[in-house]
């Protein structure tokens, strides 16, 4: 599994970050991220601060990179491109025990490869990956300043003529019941959604949905707030009851079909366009998925 527990024993007291700096070889940044993170325990008591001595028995939860099978469409020497299946994270949450895009990110890309844009755990398609910190400084550079284009595919409820969704959107407090929900608020941080129709059958459109901001949820969000829910979508425009047990993975595939139409969110993230080094690239992602 991709977090593996390692104990060590500490016989002179020494600054915790500095220990995980000089016996793991982590960079600042990442043993303040492991400690915030909770995976590091003294004495079996877990410890949070970055700046104390630790001394006796300490446990750490590493993470190790597995093969779960998924290899990049395209690759090049600075960056490369996953088409992620959908319930799958891209990164492992917390201290929990499951793989996620990240093993084969780093199994295949290095240990310093990281996701440049991410994609909910609902939602499949491309997804591109920096190979080492300068691309991933350059490729995040290129995200804020919109100089990446991304298109997603999505079956949602009802007609839906083409549009543009500009609606702030505020994420909440995801310490509180639901609070993974980001909502529609004018306090929120801008957020514009381009909606594309593709077609129309049976009262279920295929859309193209272009974000132009990249807020948590957007696009889910949007839809769901104008009356086009996304088919299968699980956590917006639902009743909250569904939508906790649906977070406490009480939900069948038969459950989820009843309840929202399909038993996966409906939404692909099919193609990326940019310019990289004087080059253009246009990727794309096949769509699993169909309503017919």
């Amino acid at each position: 599994m991709p977090f593996i527990e390692k104990s060590f024993y500490i016989n002179e007291k020494i600054k915790l970050i500095s220990f995980l700096q000089n016996n793991l070889y982590y960079t600042q940044k990442q043993a303040q991220k492991c400690i915030d993170k909770g995976r590091v325990k003294i004495n079996n008591k877990i410890f949070f601060d970055k700046s104390g001595y630790v001394c006796g028995n300490i446990t750490i939860n590493i993470f190790e990179k597995q093969d779960i099978g998924l290899q990049p469409i395209f690759s090049t020497s600075d960056f490369a491109i996953f088409d992620k299946p959908a319930k799958l994270l891209v990164h492992p949450k917390g201290r929990f025990y499951h793989y996620s895009l990240l093993d084969s990110i780093r199994f295949h890309c290095g240990n310093n490869a990281n996701p440049i844009n991410r994609i909910d755990s609902e939602t499949s398609g491309i997804i591109l990956i920096s190979k080492h910190k300068d691309s991933e400084i350059e490729l995040k550079k290129m995200f804020e300043n919109k100089n990446i284009k991304k298109e997603y595919f999505a079956y949602v409820e009802g007609k839906i003529n083409n549009c543009i969704i500009d609606l702030k959107i505020k994420e909440q407090d995801k310490s509180k019941d639901l609070g993974i929900r980001s909502i529609i608020s004018n306090d929120g941080k801008n957020a514009i959604t381009k909606i594309e129709l593709i077609s129309h059958h049976n009262n279920i459109s295929f859309i193209k949905a272009i974000p132009v901001t990249g807020r948590t949820h957007q696009i889910r969000l949007h839809l769901s707030h104008i009356g086009h829910k996304i088919i299968g979508e699980c956590l917006y425009g639902v009743k909250d009851c569904y939508a906790r047990d649906y977070l406490d993975s009480k939900l069948s595939s038969q459950d989820r079909i009843k309840l929202f139409g399909a038993d996966r969110l409906m939404l692909h993230s099919q193609r990326l366009d940019f310019k990289y080094k004087n080059i253009d690239y246009v990727l794309s992602s096949k769509m699993d998925f169909n309503i017919k």
